[in-house]
């Protein structure tokens, strides 16, 4: 039997549970500075998952979590029987060239660290959302990976780049890849209803570079700007960044309350919506609500941007038509996204602008932005699109996000049936929960994501009005073992409060 090395002790190890990082999120993060700083050096016997969790008084789970993400990374490699090491890779490191703090310059002692009042305040609204976001129960909007056909991507992408060559390789348009564009007006003619042309899309790196093009195009400081209350905190940002005024308005079973947004802000100059499936509280906006916000934007001038996120996940009825399909006066923007539907990290989103010329203008700013978005990415998923697979994993997609909703409520039913109320999401990747005692929503959601279970208040996503009792819990992308885990946690920290 080889000689089994002594465990370091992780001293220099301090962890928050104040802070809003999970914590195994610190300690992956506190192991890893260990390396960079020389505390951990090649050869170092780790503790056991079970010791350290004793030690720092958190679950396990949250030590094999940081465990497996440092390994995955290569700063530890397990040695069957023989615990856990910092690996050799560390050395490639050359830490012994990082400069020390007593060898910073003049200059570099002067600066200071950015604190959180020294940020400008847009902001405020997602400075908590900025990082690396976890794919664990129950952070929403998680697509299913182990559903995505790689196969099929990894194919057509094996060959798009056979045929490169093919492709323009210099600059492209900053509009975005033409037969990309082509094959988005089909499919948004046959599944939303919207007739357009190629050269009314732009491409985005996702819906939050479209707000930012739209507040920097459409928006003068202190513009008013009709905003859902609770809502989108990204767009919220873009609006506020170019000095426009946000204007909450509060949300009915028929969605954004139009009523008291004429009353209270009749000069606006925009409104943003998610009519199809409002976020977060999952209201549609029928079909009269509709056509009012259409000819009141008609009357006053006033741009709708239409937000369709995750509209393609409807479960009790066909997808609604998009309110950018009703549109004969030319003022609505529709934005969608293939970051949910597809992965996060494709980073490609689209607009559709009422004319040509506008798009034009959307092009210019975008082009002064980015110059383009990588155009082989588009190019594959153009041929995932041509060749059908796109629409088929959409359906596979419904079936299988539908049946995740249904077994997450028999968990929660059975675990937490005294505790919460549960309202089933006629569409999208997450459901609203009510507490059913005096607890605060937000105080929850906090606690539990200290401990490595994604839920989200609605308050956190609200400016005046205000939800204290609901929860936001995505369902998609895990399995069952892992949301049964999830609720288990869940039902201590309610026991808990």
């Amino acid at each position: 039997m080889g000689k089994i090395s002594p465990e370091i002790l992780l001293t220099f190890i301090h962890l928050d549970r104040k802070l809003k990082t999970p914590l195994y999120i610190q300690l992956y993060d506190a192991m890893k500075q260990g390396v960079f700083d020389g505390m951990l050096k090649h050869g170092d016997r780790m503790p056991s998952t079970r010791s350290l969790a004793a030690e720092f008084s958190i679950s396990r789970n949250c030590v094999l979590l940081a465990f497996e993400q440092l390994t995955l990374e290569g700063f530890l490699n397990g040695k069957t029987g023989n615990g856990t090491y910092v690996s050799e890779q560390v050395n490639e490191l050359k830490l012994d060239n990082r400069k020390s703090k007593k060898d910073l310059s003049p200059e570099e002692k002067v600066l200071k660290p950015i604190e959180m009042t020294d940020l400008p305040s847009h902001t405020k609204y997602v400075v908590n959302y900025v990082g690396q976001e976890a794919m664990l129960p129950f952070q929403p909007s998680t697509p299913s990976l182990v559903d995505f056909p790689f196969q099929i991507w990894a194919r057509i992408a094996a060959n798009v780049y056979r045929n490169i060559h093919q492709l323009h390789l210099g600059y492209d348009s900053a509009q975005g890849y033409l037969p990309l564009r082509e094959a988005l007006t089909d499919y948004l003619r046959m599944n939303r209803s919207i007739s357009c042309t190629a050269d009314q899309i732009v491409l985005v790196n996702g819906s939050s570079q479209a707000m930012q093009l739209i507040a920097e195009l459409l928006l003068k400081k202190e513009d008013q700007c009709w905003m859902e209350d609770p809502g989108f905190l990204r767009a919220k940002s873009a609006f506020a960044r170019f000095g426009a005024q946000i204007c909450p308005v509060p949300i009915k079973d028929s969605g954004m309350d139009l009523d008291y947004a004429m009353q209270h802000f009749p000069a606006a100059k925009l409104a943003y919506v998610t009519p199809s499936h409002q976020y977060p509280l999952g209201e549609t906006m029928p079909l009269m609500v509709r056509i009012k916000l259409l000819k009141w934007a008609a009357q006053k001038d006033m741009w709708v941007i239409e937000d369709d996120y995750e509209s393609e996940f409807r479960y009790l009825n066909r997808p609604i038509p998009a309110l950018k399909g009703l549109d004969t006066f030319g003022k609505v923007i529709y934005v969608g996204t293939f970051n949910k539907t597809l992965f996060p990290a494709l980073r490609i989103g689209y607009m559709v602008l009422p004319s040509a010329a506008i798009a034009q203008q959307f092009t210019i700013a975008k082009a002064v932005i980015d110059r383009q978005s990588p155009v082989i990415d588009q190019a594959i998923l153009t041929e995932f699109i041509l060749g059908g697979h796109y629409t088929r994993h959409l359906r596979r997609m419904r079936l299988v996000y539908r049946k995740a909703q249904e077994e997450l409520i028999l968990l929660l039913k059975e675990h937490l049936g005294n505790q919460l109320r549960i309202a089933a999401a006629e569409a999208g990747m997450h459901l609203v929960a009510w507490l059913m005692s005096d607890q605060d929503a937000t105080a929850i959601a906090l606690k539990a994501r200290a401990s490595g279970v994604f839920i989200y208040a609605v308050d956190e996503l609200a400016i005046d009005f205000k939800h204290p009792k609901a929860l936001i819990i995505g369902f998609t992308g895990f399995s069952i073992q892992l949301m049964e885990a999830a609720v288990l946690m869940l039902k201590s920290i309610l026991e808990e409060e």
